[in-house]
């Protein structure tokens, strides 16, 4: 999964366009550590709750960090059953196409903390902690104005979640060269639905902050983490968003 430095306000981070690695590892030797078959996972939580997940490996007698993935901790839970695997994977993180219990809604989504799972398969009834960051959003006063602004072919049904480049990178109809591009984006999300809060979050470090959106989906609440400077115009309550997002998911049982 990618760091989402716009998102999150961390730019700060980047050094002559390198990450500050100093910086990082000092969060490093902060986290907290959970074990896991064959390597464990370096957890560190901003005050913002934005959590960093230093993925590592367990190298002969050395400790290899495979990865590192960005989460906002917070109170939006969804249930979820998984369907199948999405795209290569990478050591100790899994991105899944899942379903709610009822099976009327789909969506793919990164698990962090995935390893601590004993099993992922059909039958596993998951609870997941969720967010999301968007890669592109628009914003519009309500649901009406969205309507207006969109005819009916092209636009999400009310609070939907939609694999739109999942489904269509598997299209028989398109030709291999379409599949292939759509294939390129398939863990990006379209959503949309209305804004019930808006709140700043501060990182308690160099005075970054981010914005956190909570809105409402088809499968329940979904916090979006954005930076302001992504909008072309400040989201509140009753805006209504529609976003092209990667999903986030903690694993909590």
């Amino acid at each position: 999964m990618a760091l989402y430095l716009a998102n999150t306000g961390l730019e700060v981070l980047l050094k002559d366009g390198a990450l500050d690695q100093k910086k990082l590892m000092h969060w490093f030797g902060e986290a907290v550590k959970i074990p896991v078959p064959n390597g464990a996972y370096y957890t560190k939580v901003l005050d913002s709750g934005l959590t960093l997940i230093f993925r590592t490996v367990s190298k002969e007698q050395d400790l290899e960090i495979a990865g590192l993935d960005m989460h906002m901790s917070g109170r939006c839970l969804w249930s979820a059953k998984p369907l199948a695997k999405v795209g290569q994977g990478e050591a100790l993180s899994v991105t899944l196409l899942l379903t709610n219990p009822s099976e009327k809604s789909a969506f793919i989504a990164t698990l962090v903390h995935a390893a601590t799972l004993e099993q992922i398969d059909e039958d596993t009834l998951l609870t997941l902690q969720v967010c999301a960051f968007p890669q592109a959003m628009d914003v519009f006063d309500s649901r009406q104005a969205y309507e207006n602004a969109t005819d009916q072919q092209g636009r999400l049904e009310d609070k939907k979640l939609l694999p739109f480049n999942y489904i269509m990178a598997r299209d028989e109809s398109l030709s291999e060269e379409q599949r292939s591009h759509y294939a390129k984006q398939e863990m990006m999300m379209l959503l949309c639905g209305p804004v019930l809060g808006v709140a700043e979050r501060s990182h308690g470090f160099a005075d970054a902050k981010c914005m956190v959106a909570t809105i409402s989906t088809e499968m329940g609440h979904l916090d979006i983490v954005f930076a302001s400077s992504q909008l072309k115009e400040p989201l509140k309550k009753g805006s209504y968003v529609v976003a092209n997002c990667m999903i986030s998911a903690d694993v909590l049982a």
